[in-house]
């Protein structure tokens, strides 16, 4: 049996899971031989319940499809599900999102008691504190004190692998660190002042209205279509800008001038990319800077204005 650890570093607390070899075996082949281990900034779930997820820095999960899939209200918790939102998640209690999801493992019915705590914390950590919690996941019995953020293999034109390696080393700048753009933002410091009648709350909402569908489905759409679709170079070429230019503008305007930047320059380069290594190489460089972006303006956005809107009691 193969297992892992996923360890929350500021609770302190680790879990051990099995991988489930049967139900998703290229899910599972695909976190053990491919992505650990890796660290990330662990995200608690807004919407669907007592559910932890956090981006994996691997393009593979992108792309990768489930062999099968289920509905998580009913799945045990303790369950872990990979996702081509380019999650790892994991099941800690009631859940109201039954869309369908790819389980590839469970943990160690003696770590679940465990594994409830560290839901807590981290639901405290996103609705309050904004404590940053560092996520570690590793092969059983791994001594792992260094992570490194992935590379993407090299491509042949100088201009493309200059850009990728820029956004690949902000990428890392800021992926356990909070980028100051958007801590920026949640502290009302925006140059455009963006926010009608000279608030900035709805500037938040709109942060994240853009910011995640930017990453989740444009870009990492463009990068499966590239990996896994015959459309011609040509075409993505066409529709990148189509799909990608206006978010990231609106984004700029907001606050998040970097990704403006890189977006401008990404646009500008494609004329020239000759080959779909190439523009691999480009958007998924781009996805994975819009995708960590995301995860930290949902750690930082003030969900405890949530209590205003509370369910009344059946």
């Amino acid at each position: 049996m193969r297992q892992i650890e996923i360890e929350w570093v500021q609770p302190g607390i680790t879990v051990t899971a099995d991988l489930n070899e049967e139900r998703n075996p290229r899910l599972a082949d695909l976190l053990w031989n491919e992505l650990l281990p890796y660290n990330s900034l662990q995200n608690h779930a807004l919407v669907s319940g007592n559910h932890l997820y956090h981006l994996v820095p691997h393009h593979q999960l992108v792309y990768t499809r489930a062999e099968y899939k289920e509905d998580r209200t009913k799945s045990p918790d303790g369950t872990v599900f990979l996702s081509q939102l380019q999650h790892l998640a994991v099941k800690y209690g009631p859940l109201s999102e039954y869309l369908p999801a790819a389980p590839v493992g469970h943990v160690v019915p003696e770590d679940v008691e465990a594994l409830r705590a560290a839901g807590r914390a981290c639901w405290e950590a996103a609705w309050s504190s904004k404590q940053v919690i560092e996520v570690r996941v590793r092969r059983k019995g791994e001594d792992v004190r260094n992570f490194v953020l992935p590379r993407t293999a090299p491509v042949d034109s100088p201009a493309v692998q200059k850009l990728v390696e820029e956004i690949h080393d902000e990428v890392a700048r800021v992926w356990i660190d909070p980028p100051q753009e958007i801590v920026a933002m949640h502290e009302g410091r925006i140059a455009s002042r963006a926010g009608s009648y000279d608030q900035y709350f709805s500037t938040l909402v709109f942060l994240n209205g853009e910011v995640r569908p930017l990453g989740y489905s444009a870009l990492n759409g463009l990068v499966t279509m590239s990996r896994t679709t015959d459309i011609s170079l040509t075409d993505l070429l066409r529709i990148t800008p189509m799909l990608i230019k206006t978010p990231a503008e609106f984004l700029g305007y907001t606050g998040l001038n970097t990704l403006w930047d890189f977006t401008q320059r990404v646009l500008e380069t494609l004329p020239g990319v000759e080959t779909r290594d190439e523009y691999f190489a480009l958007i998924n460089a781009l996805a994975l800077y819009a995708n960590v972006l995301n995860t930290w303006n949902l750690h930082f956005f003030p969900w405890r204005a949530g209590a205003d809107h509370a369910y009344a009691t059946v």
